[in-house]
């Protein structure tokens, strides 16, 4: 439970609230871009040519690794091949929280410290 929830009077026991994003997703009147931001749910390893296959085609690639998460001799297999593909590409790939990496091709580099919290 974080500091806002009990400043609030939040026992941290409540239902998550439901966010409807889909009024938020809009197809941009600008045309198609060039990189795209594309998911992927790492439920096997025979998934993987696909995820190096986009981000060959200098696409960002968020990767759900949580079906795999029980199996750590294959996501260890798994992270290890995207690694080596990412370094191959010369890109970058870094973890976001439990259950997500990040993968971005060439040119793009991950920035680790998180935008909030930042003191002068």
């Amino acid at each position: 439970m974080g500091i806002l929830d009990k400043l609030m009077g939040r026992s941290g026991d409540e239902d998550y609230v439901h966010i409807d994003l889909g009024q938020f997703e809009e197809v941009s009147a600008r045309g198609p871009s060039e990189i795209l931001v594309r998911m992927a749910e790492l439920s096997d390893i025979e998934v993987l040519p696909e995820i190096k296959m986009e981000i060959r085609k200098g696409n960002l690639v968020l990767v759900d690794i949580s079906p795999m998460r029980r199996e750590k001799d294959l996501l260890d297999e798994a992270i290890g091949e995207l690694k080596a593909a990412v370094q191959e590409l010369r890109g970058d790939i870094a973890g976001l929280g439990d259950n997500l990496v990040i993968v971005v091709p060439t040119n793009m580099r991950i920035d680790r410290e998180n935008i909030m919290g930042v003191e002068d």
